[in-house]
């Protein structure tokens, strides 16, 4: 049977005063083929300042064909060594269907935590992240809390996706990705890397199998319309490794749109002006792009498309110009466009393949 939250996690506003009184923390990383990064995302929670015997790692592996099983079996025996069995665990939990919001849910079902955090398998936590988002939670009685993110890559290709992403003109206003300092914790409609008290699961189910992309949103939403709060703070930052080329980029974000595209047709009060502007705007410029074919207004409207799209083109690249980021400025345009095109379009082709199934209810009967 699934444990009951201690009333002590559930209730209490003040921080425990000793180490055994920290609640537990299941920490829940979907992966697959992460050789390249998993060894160091786990290192990183061993590091963490929180108590490390209230800590669990379970690493969901969707069937990798890479080495990322044995680095993950190899880091668990030597945590066990290390630890004469009193401090941070990590084991996997095996995920066949091979897509992250079922390894998710597998890793959630078998948690003991009384909190649980979910890590992608391309972030890095700061060694301060478990125990400020567990403050912060319990201080403000909300069901989720979580960091900032710091969007990093390698190579000229890379770098340049990663400062798109913690920009305005590459993301819009979405405050997880472009918070630039300290200050208080902030409500926010959806949490990267969020940790969640475990009887959010209870009541609104678990993440959506259907959402092969953008799972975390339609879960954050179903959080708030369920009544749920989050709060996000935004000095502390974990470290996101961005795609590092154009290619993936284009079908990543081409893929959000799609899952976007479904899950508002499932949800349509979740639209927001952010998402509206890319879709529409993309819409608009192939209708005039076929229109020009056929007729001189549509060569018109298609400038007068266009040419607004220059200037916030030119604006993006003088401002990295500005910052001396010479390579990031010329790259600018082709990442945009692939932010830009790659969402708004899949966006309609989600709308048009219809809503996503619901997601499925937490059993509470097993485990």
């Amino acid at each position: 049977m699934f444990p009951a939250v201690p009333q002590r996690v559930e209730f209490v506003l003040a921080v425990p005063g000793s180490a055994a009184e920290w609640p537990r923390v299941s920490v829940v990383i979907p992966v697959r083929n992460e050789a390249a990064y998993i060894e160091n995302n786990l290192e990183a929670l061993r590091a963490q300042d929180y108590p490390a015997d209230r800590i669990e790692v379970l690493v969901a592996d969707g069937r990798s064909d890479d080495a990322t099983r044995e680095i993950v079996n190899s880091v668990a025996e030597r945590w066990k060594q290390d630890a004469a069995g009193n401090g941070c665990t990590v084991r996997i939990v095996d995920n066949p269907e091979r897509v992250m919001p079922t390894g998710v849910n597998a890793a959630i079902r078998v948690a003991t935590g009384d909190l649980v955090l979910l890590l992608g398998g391309h972030a890095k936590l700061p060694p301060s992240y478990i125990r400020e988002c567990a403050q912060v939670l319990l201080e403000h009685d909300v069901d989720g809390t979580s960091g900032a993110v710091e969007s990093v890559s390698h190579g000229t290709v890379g770098e340049a996706i990663a400062a798109l992403m913690s920009s305005p003109f590459g993301i819009g206003n979405s405050d997880f990705r472009t918070a630039k300092g300290g200050g208080k914790p902030v409500a926010a409609d959806t949490i990267p890397f969020p940790l969640f008290r475990r009887r959010v699961y209870e009541r609104i189910g678990l993440y959506n199998p259907h959402m092969v992309r953008h799972q975390d949103y339609e879960f954050n939403y179903r959080v708030r319309q369920s009544g749920g709060r989050m709060l996000l703070i935004p000095g502390l930052k974990a470290t996101y490794h961005v795609r590092s080329s154009l290619r993936v980029l284009w079908r990543q974000y081409w893929q959000y749109g799609v899952y976007k595209g479904r899950f508002v047709r499932r949800f349509p009060k979740s639209l927001k002006l952010r998402h509206l502007v890319p879709s529409i705007f993309t819409l608009a410029v192939v209708i005039a792009a076929v229109a020009a074919i056929f007729h001189p207004l549509g060569r018109l409207a298609l400038l007068g498309l266009l040419l607004p799209y220059g200037f916030f083109l030119m604006a993006a690249v003088m401002s990295f110009a500005t910052e001396k980021k010479w390579k990031t400025a010329l790259l600018a345009p082709a990442v945009m466009f692939c932010l830009h095109f790659g969402y708004g379009l899949g966006i309609w082709v989600g709308l048009l393949q219809g809503p996503v199934p619901a997601a499925p209810a937490f059993d509470t009967g097993s485990r």
